[in-house]
C-alpha cells in the first residue's frame, strides 16, 4: 500500500462568488467541493472543503528573501482550466497559479524561492499520521497533540481522509494553541494537498478481506473510553477450572495490589456454564455455590469492575437462561437438521441460536443483558465465538428463520442490541471476528488475533506463544484508538518467561496503548487450594505444562504492572498494517526495531522508545534519533533509562546498548532545555500518568510540579541536572522528601505516596 500524490489536472469550474471590484478586499472561490478565501488587502488565504471543513487558515504565499507579507494586486480566475491566479504585491509582482481538482490543491510560481506557510487545525479528530511507504522499521504511536519531522500527512477520522503533503513539508504544533499545525510546503511537482478518500475501506483494504457483501463503514472510535482497558482475566491462569474460591482471591488480590495503579475490570472466561443444568444466568453450582451475582457483588464492593466471557450466540438448549424451553425456531440447526455446539463454549450444552429471527432477541438476548447490566452490574463484555457462527450460518442457511439474510447483517444486529443494553458506560470487547469492521459501530475494542500462552515462544503447545501477542499488537496496531482499541490478546509475564523478556512484553504494551489486560496469578496459593486447582477435573491449559510454576506473581515482576500501568490514551500514528494485511489474525514478517510514543503532556513533549533486541542473544543495538525517530538533527538530547534509572550517551545524535535477548530497552528522550528538568518519574513508563503541573521558574532557579502518588509506595522523580548547577532546598506539601545524587547530572527525588496530590519544588543555584 502507498500513497501517491496525484498530477492529473481537471478542468474544474470555479464559482465567483463574491464579484470582485476594485473596492473589494475578500472574495471566496469554489469548485470541485474546495472553498478557498481570499483577503487581499492583508494577503491571505483561507481553504475549506466540503467534507472536511477548514483544512488551513491564515495561508501566506511566501518568498524566501520576502520578510514581510504583502497583499495580493490582482486575483483572477480562468475556469476552463479549473485556476485561481494571483498577484502578490512584492516587489516583483509574482504571480501564483492555484490549481483546484477534485483530489486536491496545487501551488505553483515561476521563483524558485517560493513556498507556502499556514495553520491547519489538527485537533483530536484529525491528526498526524504516516503511511505505509515511510515504513522504517520503527512504529510510531502517539498521545496529545505531537508532531514530527517526518511527519506530513494528517488523517482526518470523521470523513477517513487521508490529507497528504509533499515530504518535504514541516509540519510542528503551534506554540499558543496545540490543536493547530503551523505548516510550511515547498513547491514540488503535483499537488501540494492532496486526499485519499475512504482510506481505511479502499486503501487500507478492509474492503477486500470481507467474504460476503457487507462492507465495513469507518466511524471514528467513540470517545466515551478515552482510554483502553486496563484489567485481569481468568482464562490463560486458569483456563477451564476456576473455582469461586479461586476468583474471590485473586479479586481481593487485584484490589490490594493493582487497583490502585489503575486495574479497573476483573473478568471470568468460559468456565461458568459447564453443564446440562447452567447457563448464563443460573452457574455450575460445582464451581460456584454462592453464583454469578455474588461474585459480581464481591467485586464491586473491592472497587472494581466485574467482567464476563459470553458467546451471545449461543444458549443453554435444555435450561435456557430466560424460559423454561425456547421454542424450535429459535436454534439455527445445521445441513443435517442437528443442533451445533456454540464456539468455544464450556461443553456442548451451549448451542447455535438463529438470530435471523427477531424473537430470539427480544425474548432472550435483550432480557439476558437487561439482568446482567441492570441488576448484576456488568461492566465488560467479552463478546465471544470468533465469529464462526457466520461461517455456520452460510453452510446451514437453509435452514434458518431468514435465509435471506446477510449473515454479517444477522450477526451485526445482535450485537446492536448489546450496545443498546451496555449502554456508553459499560465496554464490550469483541472476540475477534472474521473481518475486521464487522464489530464496528458496536465494539469499543476487539481481539485482532489468536490465543497466546504464557511462554516466549510456546513450545510444547499449538500456540506460538508470545510470539502470537506481539503479531496481533504490532500487526493490528494501525486500528488502536482509531477506530477501536485493539486487543492484541492478554498480557503475561510469569516464568518461564525471564525478567527481561516480561520487561519487553510491559514495555510494549503501554507504549502502544492497546487493551492492558494481564492473565497472572496474583494471589498467593494456600497448599490445599493449589491441589484442588491442579487436580481439578476440568481443564487447566497451562498449569498442566508448568505445575510447578503455578504461584503468584513475584514483586520484582508484580512491579513491571505497577509501573506501567493503567493503558493511557495512546493512538496509532502509523495508519497501515505492519508488514502484515488487515486480517483479523496479522502475521508481520518481521518485528519493528524500537516503538516510539511521541508525547505531548503536562509533563512535557518528549519521546518514550521500547529499542528491541529479538534475537536470542545478546546484541549492540543502535537507535538514530534523526532517522528512526523523526527528531531534530541539530538539537542536543538527553536519553533516560527508565527500567535502571539511569541517563544514557547520546552521541551524534545515536543511542547504541547492549540489550539481551528477548530484551529491550525503555528509554526516555527529551531535547535539553538547558536548565533542570523531568526525565521521568517512578509512577509510571509514559512520565504522563502522574504528572499534574510542571514548570520551571528560571528567575528563582526552582523546578516544581504537583504529583498523583500512591498510598503507601515510594513516588521518585528523577532530574536531569547541568553542569553549572547544584540542587538546594526541597520542600513537599505532605510528607518526606529525600534527595539522592544518582550521577553528577542526575537527581532522583522521593516522596512519600499518599491519598492527595503532593505538591513538590526543588531549588537550585548556578
Amino acid at each position: 500500500m502507498k500513497i501517491f500524490k496525484s498530477t492529473l489536472r481537471l478542468s474544474v469550474a470555479i464559482s465567483l462568488l463574491a464579484a470582485m471590484t476594485a473596492c473589494q478586499q475578500s472574495s471566496s472561490y469554489n469548485g470541485n467541493g474546495w472553498e478557498i478565501s481570499v483577503d487581499r488587502k492583508d494577503g491571505y488565504l483561507t481553504i475549506s472543503h466540503q467534507d472536511l471543513g477548514p483544512v488551513f487558515n491564515q495561508l501566506q504565499l511566501c518568498l524566501k528573501d520576502n520578510e514581510e507579507q504583502a497583499g495580493f494586486s490582482k486575483v483572477e480566475t480562468d475556469a476552463d482550466k479549473g485556476t485561481l491566479l494571483i498577484t502578490v504585491d512584492d516587489p516583483g509582482q509574482t504571480q501564483w497559479t492555484i490549481l483546484i481538482s477534485g483530489e486536491g490543491i496545487d501551488f505553483s510560481c515561476p521563483d524558485t524561492d517560493a513556498f507556502v506557510t499556514a495553520i491547519a487545525p489538527a485537533g483530536e479528530q484529525r491528526i498526524p499520521a504516516r503511511v505505509a511507504c515511510q515504513d522504517n522499521d520503527v512504529m510510531y504511536t502517539q498521545m496529545g497533540y505531537v508532531s514530527a519531522r517526518d511527519i506530513y500527512h494528517l488523517f482526518d477520522m470523521n470523513t477517513d481522509i487521508m490529507i497528504g503533503f509533499p515530504e518535504e513539508s514541516i509540519l510542528t504544533r503551534n506554540k499558543e494553541d496545540n490543536k493547530l499545525m503551523d505548516i510550511q510546503l515547498p513547491m514540488t511537482e503535483g499537488l501540494e494537498i492532496s486526499l485519499t478518500r475512504d482510506y481505511y475501506t479502499s486503501v487500507v483494504g478492509l474492503k477486500k478481506y470481507q467474504k460476503t457483501d457487507f462492507e465495513p463503514v469507518f466511524k471514528a472510535i467513540p470517545d466515551n473510553f478515552k482510554a483502553a482497558p486496563t484489567g485481569w482475566s481468568s482464562w490463560y491462569c486458569y483456563y477451564m477450572s476456576p473455582r469461586e474460591e479461586d476468583l474471590v482471591e485473586e479479586t481481593d488480590a487485584l484490589a490490594r495490589e493493582l487497583e490502585p495503579y489503575g486495574l479497573r475490570y476483573v473478568q471470568l472466561d468460559a468456565a461458568f456454564t459447564r453443564g446440562d443444568k447452567a447457563n448464563w444466568l443460573e452457574w455450575n453450582k460445582e464451581l460456584y455455590p454462592s453464583g454469578g451475582k455474588w461474585w459480581f457483588d464481591h467485586i464491586i464492593q473491592q472497587g472494581l469492575k466485574p467482567g464476563l466471557w459470553i458467546n451471545i450466540y449461543g444458549a443453554n438448549y435444555e435450561k435456557p437462561a430466560m424460559a423454561d424451553k425456547y421454542p424450535e425456531d429459535f436454534y439455527l440447526r445445521d445441513k443435517e437438521g442437528k443442533l451445533s455446539p456454540a464456539c468455544c463454549s464450556a461443553d456442548t450444552t451451549v448451542v447455535r441460536l438463529d438470530y435471523t429471527n427477531p424473537e430470539v432477541i427480544e425474548k432472550h438476548l435483550r432480557p439476558l443483558f437487561e439482568t446482567l447490566v441492570n441488576d448484576w452490574g456488568l461492566g465488560y463484555l467479552k463478546a465471544a465465538g470468533w465469529g464462526t457462527w457466520m461461517d455456520h450460518f452460510e453452510e446451514s442457511r437453509e435452514n434458518a428463520f431468514n435465509p435471506a439474510m446477510d449473515s454479517r447483517e444477522a450477526y451485526r444486529k445482535a450485537l446492536e442490541t448489546v450496545r443498546e443494553v451496555m449502554g456508553d458506560d459499560n465496554y464490550i470487547l469483541g472476540c475477534a471476528m472474521h473481518e475486521v469492521g464487522v464489530g464496528f459501530d458496536y465494539f469499543n475494542g476487539s481481539r485482532t488475533g489468536g490465543d497466546d500462552y504464557a511462554s516466549w515462544k510456546g513450545e510444547g503447545n499449538w500456540s506460538d506463544g508470545m510470539q502470537t501477542f506481539f503479531k496481533s499488537l504490532f500487526g493490528a496496531n494501525y486500528i488502536n484508538g482509531i477506530g477501536w482499541w485493539s486487543d492484541p490478546d492478554d498480557v503475561m509475564i510469569r516464568d518461564p518467561l525471564t525478567f527481561e523478556e516480561g520487561k519487553t512484553i510491559v514495555n510494549t504494551i503501554s507504549l502502544s496503548g492497546q487493551a492492558y489486560v494481564i492473565s497472572d496469578f496474583i494471589a498467593d496459593f494456600s497448599e490445599e487450594r493449589l491441589q484442588q486447582f491442579l487436580n481439578s477435573d476440568y481443564t487447566t491449559g497451562w498449569a498442566e505444562d508448568y505445575p510447578q510454576l503455578v504461584k503468584a506473581l513475584p514483586a520484582e515482576k508484580l512491579t513491571l504492572y505497577k509501573k506501567t500501568m493503567p493503558a493511557m490514551p495512546v493512538r496509532a500514528m502509523d495508519l497501515y498494517p505492519y508488514k502484515a494485511d488487515p486480517v483479523r489474525s496479522p502475521s508481520p514478517a518481521a518485528f519493528p526495531k524500537a516503538l516510539d510514543l511521541k508525547v505531548n503532556a503536562v509533563s512535557g513533549s518528549y519521546d518514550v522508545v521500547s529499542l528491541y533486541n529479538w534475537a536470542d542473544t545478546d546484541s549492540i543495538c543502535e537507535l538514530d534519533l534523526y532517522n528512526d525517530l523523526g527528531l531534530e538533527e541539530a538539537e542536543e538530547y538527553l536519553a533516560f533509562d527508565f527500567w535502571e534509572a539511569e541517563m544514557l550517551n547520546v552521541v551524534d545524535n545515536r543511542i547504541r546498548e547492549t540489550i539481551p535477548g528477548h530484551g529491550s530497552k525503555a528509554i526516555i528522550i527529551r531535547q535539553s532545555a538547558k536548565h533542570p528538568q523531568l526525565m521521568a518519574t517512578s509512577r509510571h513508563l509514559t512520565a504522563a500518568y502522574s504528572i499534574q503541573s510542571l514548570k520551571w521558574d528560571n528567575d528563582k532557579l526552582r523546578l516544581s510540579g504537583v504529583s498523583e502518588t500512591v498510598p503507601g509506595d515510594i513516588y521518585s522523580l528523577y532530574i536531569f541536572v547541568p553542569d553549572d548547577m547544584a540542587a538546594g532546598q526541597l520542600s513537599v506539601s505532605a510528607g518526606d522528601i529525600e534527595k539522592k545524587q544518582l550521577d553528577v547530572h542526575l537527581l532522583q527525588l522521593n516522596l512519600d505516596g499518599g491519598d492527595k496530590q503532593v505538591e513538590w519544588s526543588v531549588s537550585f543555584s548556578k
